[in-house]
């Protein structure tokens, strides 16, 4: 018994000594967390204010102007963008650039001083109905008012997603983040792997591009099968529409991949072992689920959480894929959304390849 203490004793202390002395694995594990808590918790709002709106006027007067104004005092609601063509403003919220359209009728203002009663429209992206449907309710509340400022009849819309369906926006956000997760794991060990069996003489040896290209194909298959079984079941077992034959969709998906699995790689030349590999994929995956849009409303968070939002790729693959399979966004729209995810991607293939340099001249 007095063995098995002490042998005990011995293992816990050589393996709390060897922690402490590797200072990023502790900064990995115990600093990263606090950030992310610290982060995510002024990031995270499920009662979001000021969110986009467009208005749509044909006129532009100071009873225009204050009707926009009153709809901002509510607190839910800010506008981004005036125009007099309505299918504009369609095409907004179909890229998720915006979360509302209000419009107002032609002839407002006449109708207004004649107290006719106008009929507004509000019209709300309902793909997200936690973004949506506390704000369409509170301005029925108020329009409904006998004392509002202005006497109108408002009629409210929930295009997309007129049930308020939390599965149409879980459902096609699961397929971006499942592939998230699963690419820049699979990318992220696999140079760490090659260490632990001691191949990485060999490899350092070997051109820059060859070596991780070598690598990166593979997964590159598996990630494109993937995506091909994650749409398929979600359009034929969980019954999300299947889109009409959409090259961007497949296209962008394959760019998003590419991103994903490179990003791991890097990753995976940062990373001194399996631990760090992974706590390191963890520190990127934990944003993307929460800053992307995937989870929480994405305007309901600060401007520079979206900032940070805006960097990361699952947030343009996620405006993609749900504007093709629930939006009817045309091809030509979506490849407006495919350069951010490229860009990324091009950014993390030139860091690894320079991060593998480093580490050839240094062996």
């Amino acid at each position: 018994m007095i063995r098995f203490w002490r042998a005990l004793a011995a293992v816990a202390l050589k393996e709390s000594l060897r922690t402490l002395r590797d200072h990023f694995t502790l900064t990995l594990l115990l600093v990263v967390p606090l950030l992310q808590l610290i982060l995510f918790g002024f990031a995270i709002n499920l009662h979001p204010k000021s969110l986009p709106t467009v208005l749509v006027a044909h006129e532009n007067d100071q009873f225009v102007n204050r009707a926009a104004k009153t709809l901002e005092e509510l607190g839910y609601f800010k506008v981004i963008a005036r125009t007099s063509d309505r299918q504009i403003a369609e095409r907004w919220l179909a890229l998720s650039r915006a979360q509302f359209i209000f419009e107002l009728p032609p002839q407002f203002t006449d109708q207004v001083v004649r107290e006719e009663h106008p009929q507004v429209i509000l019209t709300a992206d309902a793909v997200d109905p936690v973004a949506s449907i506390a704000a369409v309710q509170a301005a029925s509340a108020f329009y409904a008012r006998t004392d509002s400022i202005f006497p109108v009849e408002l009629e409210t819309r929930l295009a997309y997603n007129p049930d308020g369906a939390s599965q149409l926006f879980i459902i096609p956000g699961l397929v971006g983040a499942i592939l998230t997760f699963t690419l820049v794991l699979l990318g992220a060990l696999v140079m760490t792997r090659e260490r632990d069996i001691s191949e990485t003489p060999v490899g350092l040896a070997m051109p820059r591009g060859s070596l991780l290209l070598g690598k990166a194909i593979p997964y590159l298959m598996i990630g494109c099968a993937l995506f091909v079984i994650l749409l398929f079941v979600c359009t034929h077992l969980l019954n999300l529409p299947w889109p009409s034959w959409s090259p961007a969709l497949f296209v962008i998906a394959f760019i998003f991949i590419v991103a994903n699995l490179v990003f791991g790689l890097t990753l995976s030349l940062i990373a001194k072992n399996a631990l760090q590999a992974m706590q390191l994929c963890m520190f990127f995956y934990l944003p993307s689920m929460l800053l992307s849009g995937f989870i929480f409303p994405f305007y309901g968070m600060p401007e520079w959480a979206q900032k940070i939002g805006e960097i990361l790729p699952l947030t343009y693959f996620l405006r993609v894929i749900r504007g093709i399979l629930l939006k009817g966004l045309l091809d030509s729209e979506a490849w407006g959304l495919a350069w951010p995810i490229a860009l990324f991607a091009v950014m993390a293939g030139l860091i690894a390849l320079a991060l593998h340099r480093w580490r050839s001249v240094r062996y």
